[in-house]
């Protein structure tokens, strides 16, 4: 098991530049130039363990270090850092001659300390500290005296004395808890240190210097007169962005690869947060949602789950503490509101007056609970971690009326608006109006099932959620039917054909129940289609004949032409080339009855690969781009792409690298940028295309991410023919054994599946790997056998080819 409890210190990430900085800054130290450094940053950003990285660079061995840190208490002992660094003094010099200028206690004393009556020499009253300091040159100086306290020059004695053996390095930990007099101390020392070797290293929180607008934290104003004479150096550190992310979890997991679904899931909940990644991932670990040493260990985990521990939820409430009501109630309306929320919204939700929601938003942006988006007017809020915990601490009741009252304000101002319908609905749905929110999660789901399929996905789904909550009328019925059916369709167009096959099965079954045949034949050509998919031939032939034969009746033609044309996939896919156009003839028919683009723009794809398949590239190129026109006319970019993929796969087969580059790359994008999973149909193209270039790592790279998705599918087509390419590729690496366990692989699957085409490519890429292993009896026998499956089949190009290479040889004295 994975050791749960057990927390180990991770790599460090990033900060390359901030502690080039440092580094410099000690150099300037070192030759008696000292400084006062203020790294700022949020809560868990990594301040502190940013110093102990400082600590660990070769030139800070010459530093006296001392740490002194600030605590959150109300009540605590002033100058609480400083007496904390003279006591790690005291034991350096292991002396304890002459009086402390702090007193310090002992452990009996703190322990005892709420148990007798303090003397005077043991705290000072807080009425005593002055406002104000003056350090201005001219002023005292070193003869400076604190009325009511201890001198300074006293108590920083030590600090100086400690110099004469080398660089000081002072550390203080969490400066927005510390007490006012050390505070004033620390402004002292920030003039004094400037002829010295003394380095002082702050960290703070910016956020917690806000406490409400009717009083002031005291670091503010230091910090104002400090920057104002330039006497600190600021180092401000931001969280990791998505890469360094990536590179935290898997060093906490101790793994070489974490799926990118998972961390992405990660870095949107922390938004890249060190402490908040890893409190998360603990807690995961924890409660046995994941384990790292299983397989597929990310696929079964649901983004509800990922909650925020109680650590980082107690960090967050007691910055709430200070907010007034009016930014309590405009915060709380943020937390449901989505990612931003506008003056407008603000006012039309809340019923408030201007003035009392401008002072809210200035009061929330102050406290960097909020940012605003200028040109728009927008705000959002500084952390989406800080939305979570504000939304998680609403009461239902709350929740309910704020989320109902967004749906409302929404609705009347956007009901004609196609883009805002889906957060619309969301809205309704979570404030319990599920008959406004089935009206308009189906308008949103219809509307982005072109522009945005897995949008259009997320939508459905919570349509299903809607129709279990109110009444079942038939009307219900038949609409849940057509629900299951369009989330089957859009599962299986992004590549996820597990979720095809079931949300279709489902469809079937309620379909037959209630005696629908048109979407009967829907759903079994839903399920054809992924067994075609899959490779399994057999079962998807049953269901297309079955639909192929079906009556036709009106409505059923584009069902019908979709079977035709999985039939003649088949054909080709087997090599059956007068079949398989004799199959897309007939489904051409049917798809000109209702002259639906996008099945005649597939169409034109399917029957561009027949040519492509028989070596005559001039009718396959005309194809595909007939078939591209038609698909992208009718928003269809997606199948599109297989297009562009398919056409970069003739220009490698041509030598145009650089040309089948664009269009891959073309092909990817447009892929990725719809939400599909799998990329892997141009990226197969890919690979071969940087084993042709020598980029032999990235095809593997490449090769990975392909084999991992399709295995996930159940891809046989896919993987037999992904084996084929990284296998050239390792010929073309100069690696033939390799090569030759990843192509017999390939032959093995290409071989059950009856993809005679592919096939006589992968004997021929054996037959090469033997002969580079100077195995050149087995070599010929593939290399025959190449030629004649290839000749069988009447792929001129490819027979050629193989026809050529062996004339070569024998040319050449070789074995024939």
């Amino acid at each position: 098991m994975f050791p749960t409890h057990e927390r180990v210190k991770t790599k460090y990430i990033g900060r390359e530049e901030e502690l080039s900085t440092l580094r410099s800054l000690l150099e300037e130290v070192q030759k008696g130039r000292g400084k006062l450094v203020l790294v700022e940053g949020e809560a868990g950003i990594g301040k502190t363990r940013m110093i102990e990285q400082m600590r660990a660079l070769d030139l800070f061995s010459e530093f006296t270090f001392l740490i002194g840190r600030c605590l959150y208490f109300k009540d605590t002992d002033i100058y609480l850092p400083f007496k904390e660094m003279y006591s790690q003094y005291r034991q350096m010099i292991k002396g304890n001659e002459g009086g402390s200028p702090f007193v310090i206690q002992s452990d009996r004393q703190l322990v005892d300390r709420d148990l007798r009556t303090p003397s005077d020499q043991e705290f000072v009253p807080m009425s005593l500290i002055p406002a104000e300091i003056d350090l201005d040159d001219e002023g005292p100086g070193d003869e400076m005296v604190v009325e009511g306290l201890l001198e300074f020059n006293k108590l920083s004695q030590f600090i100086f004395d400690l110099e004469e053996k080398g660089p000081v390095c002072l550390f203080i930990d969490d400066l927005h808890w510390a007490d006012p007099p050390s505070i004033k101390l620390l402004q002292f020392l920030a003039h004094k240190i400037v002829d010295h070797q003394v380095v002082i290293i702050c960290t703070y929180r910016p956020e917690d210097l806000f406490w409400g607008e009717d009083a002031s934290h005291p670091l503010v104003e230091p910090l104002n007169r400090l920057s104002r004479d330039k006497l600190y150096v600021p180092i401000e550190l931001g969280r990791f962005d998505y890469d360094e992310t990536e590179k935290f979890i898997r060093d906490i997991l101790n793994v070489e690869k974490v799926p990118r679904s998972f961390s992405e899931l990660v870095f949107k909940k922390t938004n890249g947060n060190p402490f908040f990644i890893e409190e998360v991932l603990y807690s995961l670990l924890e409660r046995g949602i994941i384990d790292p040493t299983g397989q597929d260990w990310t696929q079964t985990i649901d983004p509800e789950t990922i909650s925020l521990p109680s650590t980082l939820r107690d960090v967050i409430l007691r910055r709430i503490h200070w907010l007034k009501g009016n930014s309590m109630n405009v915060i709380r309306l943020a937390s449901v509101s989505g990612s931003r929320i506008t003056f407008d919204i603000i006012k039309r939700a809340l019923e408030m007056k201007d003035e009392d929601i401008i002072e809210a938003l200035e009061e929330l942006v102050s406290a960097k609970f909020l940012v605003e988006i200028v040109e728009e007017e927008n705000y959002q809020f500084e952390n989406p971690v800080v939305q979570e915990v504000i939304y998680t601490e609403l009461n239902h009741s709350r929740r309910r009326f704020l989320h109902y009252k967004m749906g409302k304000v929404l609705e009347e101002r956007y009901s004609d608006n196609p883009t805002v319908w889906g957060n619309m609905a969301i809205h309704y749905y979570k404030g319990k109006d599920y008959e406004k929110a089935l009206m308009y999660l189906t308008k949103a789901s219809s509307y982005y099932q072109r522009i945005s399929p897995q949008k259009a996905l997320e939508y459905l789904h919570v349509v299903l959620e809607c129709m279990e909550r109110i009444p079942q009328s038939d009307s219900i019925k038949i609409q849940h039917v057509q629900v299951l059916l369009d989330i089957s369709g859009l599962c299986l167009q992004i590549g996820d054909w597990n979720r095809s096959l079931e949300f279709s099965e489902k469809a079937l079954n309620l379909a037959t129940v209630l005696r629908m045949p048109l979407e009967i034949a829907r759903a079994k050509l839903m399920n054809a289609d992924v067994y075609k998919l899959r490779g399994d031939f057999h079962q998807a032939t049953i269901l297309f004949e079955e639909i192929a034969s079906s009556p036709q009746d009106k409505g059923f033609s584009e069902v019908v032409a979709h079977a035709f044309m999985g039939l003649g996939y088949i054909n080709w896919r087997t090599s059956d080339y007068p079949r398989a156009l004799e199959m897309f003839s007939k489904s051409l028919q049917f798809a000109k009855i209702e002259n639906n683009l996008n099945t005649i723009g597939t169409l034109y794809m399917n029957i561009g690969n027949v040519f492509n398949h028989r070596g005559d590239i001039k009718k396959a190129l005309d194809y595909y781009n007939r078939g591209i026109k038609h698909l992208e006319s009718s928003g269809n970019t997606l199948d599109a792409s297989v297009g562009y993929s398919n056409i970069g796969s003739i220009y490698l087969q041509n030598g145009e690298f650089e040309e089948a580059e664009k269009v891959l790359e073309l092909a990817i994008s447009m892929t990725s940028e719809r939400g599909r999973h799998d990329l892997c149909w141009p990226n197969i193209n890919l690979i071969d295309l940087r084993g042709i270039q020598g980029k032999f790592t990235e095809a593997s790279n490449i090769f990975e991410m392909c084999e991992d998705s399709m295995k996930d599918r159940d891809d046989k087509v896919g993987l037999g023919i992904a084996y084929l390419n990284i296998g050239k590729a390792r010929i073309l690496e100069q690696k033939p054994e390799e090569a030759e366990t990843l192509i017999i692989r390939s032959i093995t699957m290409l071989e059950s599946l009856g993809m005679l085409y592919d096939l006589g490519k992968a004997k021929y890429s054996l037959g090469e790997a033997y002969l580079m292993s100077a195995r050149y009896d087995e070599g010929k026998v593939y290399l025959d056998e190449a030629y004649q499956i290839l000749k069988s089949i009447g792929a001129r190009y490819q027979a050629e080819k193989v026809r050529g290479r062996l004339l070569e040889i024998r040319d050449s004295g070789g074995f024939i």
